[in-house]
């Protein structure tokens, strides 16, 4: 009899492992993309940037809620991919020209003369870090 409920019981668990969704995140195999196992929703994604300090990378501790402004993504060989809108609670900026580049994690004025590149936020510089001017993000 236990020996019939081991067998039933791994074989539950092998079924159930094989049909668990991989859709978590996505990879790339060819060319330029340097994406790879990069989170796609903010639930699955490793770290995350706090705008108050948007020069650091955070690993996630699921234990712990995060309630300032942030950005959940995936750290690459290309800078800091995100999964998803800006997170959490704080002030946005009304005149967002600035801008905070999440390929190199530097804040941009506008009166720089530079053009940012995907993946950015628009918002404002501050002494503190960066106030983003909405929850999104631009990608392309």
């Amino acid at each position: 009899m236990i020996k019939q409920s081991a067998a039933a019981l791994a074989l539950l668990l092998t079924v159930a492992c094989a049909s668990t969704s991989m859709n978590s995140s996505s990879s790339d195999t060819g060319g330029g993309n340097a994406k790879s196992a990069v989170a796609t929703r903010s639930v699955d994604a490793p770290e995350y940037i706090l705008l108050q300090y948007p020069s650091q990378i955070r690993t996630i501790d699921w234990s712990k809620n995060i309630s300032a402004l942030h950005i959940k993504g995936t750290l690459t060989n290309r800078g800091f991919y995100p999964a998803g809108k800006i997170e959490g609670n704080g002030s946005f900026c009304a005149d967002g020209k600035d801008w905070l580049s999440l390929a190199d994690l530097s804040v941009h004025k506008a009166g720089e003369g530079k053009t940012p590149a995907a993946p950015y936020v628009t918002g404002c510089a501050t002494a503190s870090g960066f106030q983003p001017a909405s929850r999104d993000i631009v990608l392309q």
